[in-house]
């Protein structure tokens, strides 16, 4: 699962990438992607290590991209460049300003948390609208040449839909679009069909206030819009995370009032907004966490597991994680009955523990 890290000049943008992957910076100007990945502290992680003190605890992680800021007035073939950078990404994390600090100017014309946000949804859009109709005028071309094949007549009236969308300014996300029209139109990475989450990167005050000038236009367009939404104070964050000390953290999270950092809330959010889920494989060698989509069956998850595993799928022995922590043995849990056998097509829950039967 990559995540592409989306805004504008001077807003903190690389400050939240370092708090989420642990990246030092050097240089906050840069001209190419960087790629990290975030390590997702999950607390089930660490009571499964408590209970079965493995040699080794894995948890999740996301794939995050940093991009060069977006300069929304600058060259068009320096925007399409950054806009290739991040393409292919599963979800994208906006980044809008609204901290202050007078020896930081803000984005030209972008001097407020809305403005920024605007800008971003314009330009998705209309980056997506120029690809939209590209492609629809290949189609109309090739129309004239040769006669069109149900996909292509199919794909032909989606994308006259989102062009309709788009032009409303709306996102395609908001279109609710089945998994085969999504099929047809997938080649074009859309944008506007992503994910998308907005992080307000604040400042201490506004953090302590839980309030900061245009919140609530912002909150009314995430959610109109269908974003997920988030604020994070970058800044001390990033600070508390440098300590090496986990109770100097605790302490400094404590009289800050932050009952948790921001990187597992972000993270909570990534995965509820993106539709992932996390089960967990255990033991005295390794207990890990392992992210899969909302909806997957147990042979798909065995897959995420080894790719022989789903090829040579048994069954799954399946218990909750909630159980084996109340009853504190996968002895006690089978004792309850509530240790259970599963076929290949049942859906995983988020928390399950798997044990994979395959052939050898």
């Amino acid at each position: 699962m990559e995540i592409g890290i989306f805004g504008l000049p001077l807003t903190g943008k690389t400050t939240i990438f370092s708090l989420l992957t642990d990246y030092k910076i050097e240089d906050s100007y840069k001209r190419e992607a960087i790629n990290r990945t975030a390590i997702i502290k999950d607390e089930r992680v660490n009571s499964l290590a408590r209970l079965y003190n493995p040699k080794k605890v894995i948890f999740a992680s996301l794939d995050f991209i940093d991009i060069p800021s977006y300069d929304h007035k600058g060259d068009p073939k320096e925007k399409t460049r950054i806009f290739q950078m991040i393409q292919n990404v599963d979800a994208l994390l906006l980044v809008i300003r609204s901290f202050k600090n007078p020896s930081v100017p803000w984005p030209e014309n972008a001097d407020n948390p809305i403005k920024q946000l605007e800008i971003l949804k314009t330009e998705l859009i209309l980056r997506d609208l120029e690809i939209v109709e590209n492609r629809l005028e290949r189609l109309e071309t090739q129309k004239k040449k040769t006669k069109f094949s149900v996909t292509e007549e199919n794909e032909e009236k989606i994308l006259l839909k989102i062009k309709e969308v788009l032009e409303d300014e709306v996102f395609v996300s908001k279109m609710d679009l089945s998994e085969e029209e999504k099929k047809l139109v997938g080649s074009l990475a859309l944008f506007t069909l992503k994910p998308i989450i907005v992080c307000v990167n604040v400042d201490d005050d506004q953090f302590t206030k839980d309030s900061y000038e245009y919140k609530e236009p912002v909150v009314e367009e995430c959610e109109k819009q269908n974003f997920a939404y988030i604020e994070i104070d970058g800044k001390i964050e990033v600070e508390i995370n440098e300590l090496e000390n986990e109770e100097e953290k605790r302490l400094f999270l404590e009289d800050l009032s932050i009952k948790e950092p921001g990187v597992e809330r972000l993270a909570k959010i990534v995965y509820n907004h993106v539709g992932l889920i996390s089960f967990f494989t255990v033991g005295k060698d390794e207990v890990r966490a392992w992210t899969v989509k909302k909806g997957s069956t147990m042979k798909e998850a065995a897959g995420k597991i080894h790719s022989d595993f789903e090829k040579n799928f048994i069954r799954a022995e399946v218990m909750k994680y909630e159980d084996l922590i109340k009853y504190g043995s996968e002895e006690e849990v089978k004792e309850q009955g509530l240790w259970r056998l599963a076929g290949k097509d049942e859906v995983l829950e988020d928390g399950e523990i798997l044990n994979i039967r395959a052939n050898a």
